[in-house]
C-alpha cells in the first residue's frame, strides 16, 4: 500500500527522502564510498556499532528522529544508573553519549518546533555530563553585539605550570559546540585548554534564538577571545583557532582582522559560501539556509555575497595549516589553492587527492598532523613520553607541486 509523505517528508531533503524509501537506503546513507553521512555521524561521537544497527532500523524521516532519541534515552538511563552508584565518570560519559545522539536525531529534523525541543534536551543533557567531566566543563555566556555568545571551556589543572595554550574550534555549516568532546580530550591529553563555541546561525542560538548567520562573524571570535586572555589559566600569547568547513571560513575571517590569534588550522575551508551552497550535496545547502534564516533560493545566494574571506586573506599574518581533499564535493580542492596562494603568512597545505569533505577517510592522519603542528607553533607540550619519536603529520617532509600545494601521498603512512 502506498502512503502519501507526511509535511516532514516533503520537507525532507530529496536524496535522502529517496534513500530512506528504498530497501537499499542503509548504503545510500553513509556506507557507500564517498557518501559523507556515517562520516559525519562518526565525527560527531556515535558508537560505530550503534551507529550502523541505528542506520539499519530508520526507513523513513521520522524513524530517523525516533531511532536516536531512543539511542539517547538509552544511554541517559545509563547515566542516572551510573551517578545514583557514585560512578560520576561513567555517568558523564553516558551522558556525553545521549548528548550525542540527541544532536544526530536533530540532524535531520525539519520542524523547527521539535528542533527546538530536542536542542533543550541537548543542552541539558551536555551540561550534566560538562559537570562530572574532570576537568568539569565551565559554560561562558559573553555578550557581543546584543546577543550572548554560548562557550564551553575546559582547563586543565595550571597551577603548578602557569597558564596554558587554548584552541578554538569553530564548527562549520552544521558543526555546533557540543559535538566537540573527543577533539576536547584529544586537547587536554596534550595539557591545552580546550574551548568551542556556536556563532550567530548555529547551536542554540540559531535553534533556541532565532540567531541567523552574519557575514562579520569574526566579531563574535574577537569577544570570546576577549574572555580567554583574561582567564588566568590561559596563556594570551598561545591562543589558537581551528575551523573545519565553514568553520574554517570563519577561522579565516577571524585570523585576517585579530593579531591575538597564534596560529589558524583549516580543514575542508572554503574561501567563500557561495560556491559552496551551489555545488554540495544534500542536507548542506538546505542547513545553509535555515542557518540564513531564508526561505528561497534568490535569498540565499543574495545573502551569501557577503560570505567571503577574499579580502582577509593577505592580512593574516599567524601561521596556517590546511588540509583538503581532491575528491571533495562540498568544497572543491580549488578553495585551498585559493587559499595558499593569496596567504602571506607562514603555511603548511596537505591536499590528499583522494580525500572526501572534511577528509574523513584520511581523518587520523591529519588530526595528529594538525596536532603536531600546534604543538610546535604553540610551542606546547604533545603530551608523550620525554624522549619518545613523535610522528611527523601529514604533508611533513614531502614535496610541493608545481602549484605550492603539498601532496599526501595516500599509499604512503604520513607517519612514518
Amino acid at each position: 500500500m502506498t502512503t502519501s509523505p507526511t509535511a516532514q517528508d516533503r520537507t525532507f531533503p530529496l536524496g535522502f527522502r529517496i534513500a530512506l524509501s528504498r530497501r537499499k537506503g542503509l548504503s545510500m546513507l553513509g556506507l557507500r564510498r564517498r557518501e559523507p553521512l556515517l562520516p559525519r555521524l562518526l565525527f560527531m561521537g556515535a558508537d560505530a556499532g550503534e551507529a550502523v544497527e541505528a542506520l539499519r532500523a530508520v526507513d523513513s524521516p521520522r524513524a530517523w528522529v525516533s531511532t536516536w532519541c531512543a539511542l539517547a534515552a538509552r544511554h541517559t538511563d545509563l547515566g542516572e544508573r551510573y551517578r545514583a552508584g557514585g560512578d560520576a565518570a561513567s555517568a558523564a560519559e553516558s551522558y556525553q553519549q545521549a548528548a550525542v545522539y540527541l544532536r544526530i536525531a536533530e540532524y535531520l529534523e525539519t520542524s523547527d518546533t521539535r528542533r527546538s525541543e530536542l536542542w533543550r534536551k541537548l543542552v541539558a543533557t551536555a551540561s550534566r555530563a560538562g559537570a562530572l567531566l574532570n576537568p568539569p566543563l565551565l559554560r561562558l555566556d559573553i555578550p557581543w553585539d546584543g546577543l550572548s555568545l554560548p562557550v564551553a571551556l575546559r582547563i586543565p589543572s595550571y597551577e603548578d605550570q602557569g597558564p596554558v595554550p587554548c584552541v578554538l574550534t569553530l564548527g562549520g555549516v552544521d558543526g555546533v559546540k557540543e559535538e566537540f568532546h573527543g577533539i576536547t580530550e584529544a586537547y587536554l591529553r596534550r595539557g591545552w585548554a580546550s574551548a568551542a563555541m556556536d556563532l550567530p546561525g548555529q547551536g542554540e542560538l540559531r535553534r533556541l534564538h532565532g540567531v541567523t548567520w552574519r557575514p562579520d562573524a569574526e566579531g563574535a571570535v574577537s569577544a570570546v577571545l576577549d574572555e580567554l586572555c583574561r582567564h588566568p589559566g590561559i596563556d594570551p600569547a598561545r591562543i589558537a583557532v581551528v575551523g573545519g568547513s565553514a568553520g574554517g571560513y570563519f577561522a579565516l575571517r577571524a585570523a585576517g582582522t585579530d593579531p591575538r590569534i597564534a596560529a589558524c588550522g583549516l580543514i575542508s575551508a572554503p574561501v567563500g559560501l557561495l560556491d559552496v551552497f551551489r555545488g554540495a550535496p544534500p542536507p548542506i545547502p538546505q542547513t545553509i539556509a535555515y542557518n540564513l534564516g531564508a526561505t528561497s533560493r534568490t535569498a540565499v545566494e543574495r545573502a551569501l555575497r557577503d560570505f567571503t574571506a577574499e579580502e582577509h586573506l593577505p592580512a593574516v599574518r599567524c601561521p596556517v595549516w590546511q588540509v583538503a581533499g581532491g575528491a571533495d564535493t562540498t568544497v572543491r580542492p580549488h578553495h585551498a589553492r585559493t587559499i595558499e596562494q593569496r596567504l602571506h603568512a607562514p603555511q603548511t597545505t596537505t591536499l590528499y587527492p583522494d580525500g572526501d569533505h572534511m577528509c574523513f577517510n584520511h581523518r587520523p592522519e591529519w588530526e595528529g598532523g594538525l596536532r603536531n603542528w600546534l604543538a610546535e607553533v604553540l610551542g606546547a607540550g604533545r603530551g608523550v613520553a620525554e624522549g619518545a619519536d613523535v610522528p611527523a603529520g601529514p604533508g611533513e617532509g614531502r614535496g610541493v607541486r608545481g602549484d605550492g600545494v603539498v601532496v599526501g601521498d595516500p599509499h604512503v603512512d604520513p607517519r612514518a
